[in-house]
């Protein structure tokens, strides 16, 4: 099941014009299944002409500096963007970038 983070932000931007991909969490699994891509990216979204984004959600309780960290060091080819968003119920989504640049 998607958290309602995920699907917040999915709304948000679908509503932008993208294409919005996640991964399909199965009801029960025998073997150890990732429900991130990579294990570190709820949302992959894409729009024609522009690049392909690499989001993390994350909710009220912030991001930890190991997750950060971890997509920091991770590599993408370019054309590809990583972001970390968190939310915040009164401001809505804050866009995140690894090196700790604030978009909004």
């Amino acid at each position: 099941m998607r958290s309602k983070y995920e699907i917040k932000a999915g709304k948000e931007l679908e509503s932008q014009g993208y294409t919005v991909d996640y991964k399909v969490r199965p009801f029960r699994v025998a073997v150890e299944y990732r429900v991130d891509y990579f294990g570190l990216f709820d949302l992959l979204v894409y729009r024609v002409g522009d690049v392909v984004r690499w989001i993390s959600i994350k909710g009220k309780a912030g991001v930890p500096s190991k997750h950060r960290k971890a997509i920091e060091d991770w590599w993408f080819p370019e054309g590809h963007q990583k972001e970390i968003w968190t939310y915040n119920k009164r401001k809505g989504y804050r866009k995140i970038m690894p090196k700790k640049e604030i978009i909004d």
